[in-house]
């Protein structure tokens, strides 16, 4: 049911937004906008002459993929666009609501490099911007660019889009009044991860993780040739599909809901984040969550991140905290892959799970050890699905042979307690 013209002046007055100022530009006045951005040429990465001509020209046309360069991506039946023309009043006033709330937390809890970034992009009105625009901008500072989809897509694609520098973007707008959302939409795309390209670390590992999981599929596509049957087919595909799985895991606790020590204080990068303005400050000061410092130079916080379970649907339960961004630049893609190998034989860990040899900056009421899981199990004491989860794949799992672990595995095995 379309919102009354009372219930849209209550919803902006309750955000500090004058109705007026939800206004967004007519074709011809983003026109000459992109024009005169197309035509810069002292940034990072400059569009050519030719490249410009075609996109300008293309640019009355709904948005669907960058074209800024010669790589391209085939997001298939996933391919998706933006007619901006089609937006309704109540998304931009939903995104100029989303800003003013993120206004705030942003500059209270967000890393000075996210801030900085921010700055680069116009993704601080009180419209949701034109992709045209935010895709040559994007491309001119990063060398990323936009690519539309329609839905969640998979996480093949997903990271296919990352191998090529191309980021998915949704083109649907939370309904108004909503902070947090399980699915992306373009308040968690733009308001929450296009800062982070400029990022240099974290936009290098994005590309990375890209690689890797390319690698692991063209590495199950070699073993399936030699497959002499469908039980080898299926086994196949289920090792891949596992070593995806830890991945997803380093990325989800980095570039979605990683937070950095700066100036001897907890600050945000994430996306996941700091795309909501409620979970912003539930990650820095919440005494529900466990926040634990990270290494990524070290193999044994990797693993740590790769064997931990999670949940989309509500705040997260452990944040992961960086010493710093530079020490991201050690997640090759050989690393990342070499690191999810060594994951499979290990016990997995809930999002709620603290080990003795954590680096706890500060312990959540929500925390628990690791043999507290299978304890409420065996008790009938209600669980999180996380830890749910986690309790009955290791239950059901045979037992860890030490000799098949490197150091970094040992010492993290160590550490976590025999299951019951």
């Amino acid at each position: 049911m379309p919102f009354t013209s009372k219930q849209l002046k209550r919803f902006a007055k309750k955000h500090g937004i004058s109705l007026d100022t939800v206004s967004p530009p007519d074709f011809s006045e983003r026109r000459k906008t992109l024009e005169n951005l197309l035509a810069q040429q002292n940034v990072p990465f400059p569009v050519t002459r030719e490249h410009a001509l075609s996109y300008l020209e293309s640019s009355h046309l709904p948005f669907s993929l960058g074209t800024l360069s010669d790589k391209s991506i085939n997001l298939g039946k996933y391919q998706n666009h933006q007619d901006y023309n089609s937006l309704s009043f109540e998304d931009h006033l939903s995104w100029a609501c989303l800003i003013a709330n993120q206004k705030e937390t942003k500059e209270r809890y967000a890393c000075i490099e996210y801030l900085r970034g921010e700055d680069t992009f116009p993704i601080k009105s009180s419209v949701i911007p034109d992709y045209h625009i935010l895709n040559a901008r994007l491309y001119q500072q990063t060398g990323w660019q936009l690519a539309t989809v329609s839905t969640i897509i998979p996480s093949s694609l997903f990271f296919q889009c990352h191998r090529h520098k191309f980021f998915p973007v949704t083109t649907f707008m939370r309904p108004l009044g909503t902070d947090y959302l399980e699915e992306p939409d373009i308040g968690h795309d733009l308001a929450g991860h296009i800062a982070t390209f400029t990022i240099p670390q974290v936009a290098e590992i994005m590309k990375n993780h890209g690689i890797a999981h390319e690698r692991i599929f063209e590495s199950m596509k070699k073993q399936l040739l030699k497959a002499k049957n469908e039980e080898e087919i299926d086994s196949i595909k289920l090792d891949a599909e596992e070593l995806l799985v830890y991945a997803g895991r380093i990325y989800w606790f980095t570039v979605e809901f990683g937070l950095v020590m700066q100036n001897d204080r907890l600050t945000a990068f994430g996306a996941g984040i700091l795309s909501s303005p409620s979970e912003t400050p539930h990650s820095i000061e919440s005494a529900e969550a466990t926040r634990i410092l990270i290494d990524p130079n070290s193999d044994r916080d990797l693993l740590r991140l790769a064997i931990t379970d999670y949940s989309i649907n509500e705040y997260q339960k452990t944040y992961f905290v960086l010493k710093d961004f530079e020490s991201l630049t050690s997640l090759t893609p050989e690393r990342i892959i070499d690191v999810v190998t060594e994951a499979k034989h290990l016990p997995h860990l809930g999002w709620r799970d603290i080990l003795d040899s954590d680096h706890v900056i500060s312990r959540g009421t929500d925390s628990m050890s690791p043999d507290e899981k299978y304890e409420n199990l065996a008790n009938g004491i209600p669980l999180d699905e996380a830890s749910t989860r986690v309790a009955l794949r290791n239950i059901g799992m045979p037992e860890y042979n030490p000799q098949r672990l490197g150091p970094a595995a040992k010492l993290l095995l160590n550490s976590i307690s025999s299951k019951n």
